[in-house]
Formats: structure tokens, C-alpha cells, sequence
């Protein structure tokens, strides 16, 4: 299991590895065309043309992580071996293991560059010792990164065994997903639920079961899954944010998100459930 952690590691002692972020995106060094991993830390520096580990992100076993970022304007020229990409395309070449602690990396530097100066008075900030934060000398501002929590819920029927799937209009491929939205100040999730899925399709659920959790670095959310019963209307879309949403039955499935997502895990668990 990974453990965070944002003091303690020697970078002299032990083993460490390296995530570099370019433009919100990370540097890899690759093999072949289906595996990739994290930098070494002579790989980092040479990259870098300095010495890495903005960021200490924790440890993984006996390795430690860090981030860095690459400060460049374009593209960097890269060793052939060394791939630059964005999260979606790593996954499956990274480990999964890498993979969160390269979203983790991605995070935590974009939130480390936009609270470099007090939201309150101005003053520029500083790492605080104890926590991951960082603070105002001037104030006393103390800022934690920013994690936005969303639900995600699968909609199924008691009565002919379908589920309620929609299709987001900023897709460019007919995908069709689970329903999913940001939890509003002052919600309980159960309340973001009804709340979303009345907007987005205008039915009612019942029966909220909670599913699972995910880290989606996109760009900084953790999304909470519920599988729902349907309880009552019927589908009127908003016609912005879901612009189709239809019953489903096992055997009719249009296409959706890969099982990297936890969309793609509620509908496979579903599938599981019913056929």
C-alpha cells in the first residue's frame, strides 16, 4: 500500500524514483509499446538538468516517489526511450500502482504552483512543516490541496433488469456511461445523488447503495460510486451536460468506459450481477 508522506525520505539513502510533469503531463521512460515506468533518479536529473524531487509524494515497499516539474513553454526533445503523455494514455503502460502515484504527482504540483501566493492577503506563501499545506507567513492562511468529490451512480430497474446509462455531450465518440456529478457545500452524497441524476435525466432513485471509491486525477477529483434503484418519472435530459440517456438490458450495452474508470467497474459489476 502506498503511504504519503511529505518529510522524512534522504534522497541519498535507499531507493527513489521520479515522476516529471511537463505541461501537466509526465515523463516516462518506456519499453516497448506496453510497458513504461517512473525515472530513475540519474534519469530525472538529466532531464531536469538539475537535481529532482520538488515534491516528496511518499513510498511505495522500500521505494520513495517524488515530483518534479519541467518548466517548458513546448514539448521537450526527449531520449527515444522517454515518453511524454498524459494520464489517460499511461494507463495500462505504467503499473497501476504507478499509475495513481503519477495522478498523485500531477495534483499535487498544479496544486502546489496555484497556491504560491496567500487568497487572502497576497503574501507569497510558504510549505508548512507539519502537513501537506502550504501557508501564509503574514496571515496565517493555511492551504490543503484541493480534492472536489463527485458521485458516480448506476441506475438499475427492479422490474426487466436494465440499467440507465447517458451520453455526455462534451464526448466526441458514442459513449455511454453511468451518471456523475460534483457534491454541492452543505450535501450529504446520498442528497448529490438525487439531486444529480433528477437534473441530468429527471427520474427519481431509491435505494442508494454505496459501491466503491476512485482518485481521478482529472483534474483532481475522487469520485464515489452508488449503485441506485429507479424509483419514479421518466427520462427528460438536460440536453447540455447529457445529451441521450436510455434503458439498457444486458445484452444491448452501447459502447462504455474501460474498467480503469470506476464507471466501467459499476457496469461490469452490474453485468455480474444480473447476466
Amino acid at each position: 500500500m502506498f503511504e504519503p508522506l511529505h518529510t522524512g525520505a534522504d534522497p541519498d539513502v535507499g531507493e527513489h524514483r521520479h515522476m516529471i510533469v511537463a505541461r501537466s503531463r509526465v515523463i516516462v521512460r518506456a519499453h516497448g509499446d506496453a510497458a513504461s515506468r517512473s525515472l530513475y533518479r540519474d534519469e530525472a536529473a538529466e532531464l531536469l538538468g538539475r537535481t529532482p524531487g520538488d515534491l516528496l509524494l511518499g513510498r511505495l515497499g522500500d521505494v520513495h516517489y517524488w515530483a518534479s516539474h519541467l518548466d517548458v513553454d513546448l514539448d521537450p526533445e526527449l531520449p527515444d526511450d522517454h515518453v511524454l503523455s498524459d494520464l489517460r494514455s499511461l494507463h495500462g503502460r505504467l503499473s497501476d500502482d504507478e499509475w495513481n502515484i503519477a495522478g498523485r504527482a500531477t495534483q499535487l504540483l498544479d496544486w502546489q504552483r496555484d497556491h504560491r501566493f496567500c487568497g487572502r492577503c497576497g503574501s507569497r506563501t510558504e510549505p508548512a512543516s507539519s502537513m501537506r499545506a502550504m501557508q501564509c507567513p503574514q496571515c496565517g492562511l493555511t492551504s490543503f490541496p484541493r480534492l472536489s468529490p463527485a458521485v458516480i451512480v448506476l441506475i438499475e430497474r427492479e422490474d426487466d433488469g436494465r440499467c440507465l446509462l447517458g451520453r455526455n455531450g462534451l464526448w466526441d465518440i458514442p459513449m455511454y456511461s453511468t451518471l456523475a456529478g460534483f457534491v454541492e457545500p452543505g450535501e450529504t452524497l446520498e442528497d448529490t445523488v438525487h439531486r444529480e441524476v433528477f437534473e441530468e435525466v429527471g427520474v427519481r432513485v431509491k435505494e442508494i447503495r454505496y459501491f466503491g471509491s476512485q482518485p481521478w486525477p482529472f483534474p483532481n477529483s475522487l469520485m464515489l460510486g452508488f449503485v441506485a434503484t429507479y424509483d419514479s418519472g421518466e427520462i427528460h435530459v438536460d440536453g447540455e451536460e447529457v445529451i441521450d440517456a436510455q434503458w439498457f438490458a444486458p445484452d444491448e450495452l452501447p459502447m462504455t468506459p474501460p474498467t480503469m474508470s470506476i464507471a466501467g467497474q459499476l457496469i461490469a459489476d452490474w453485468l455480474g450481477r444480473v447476466g
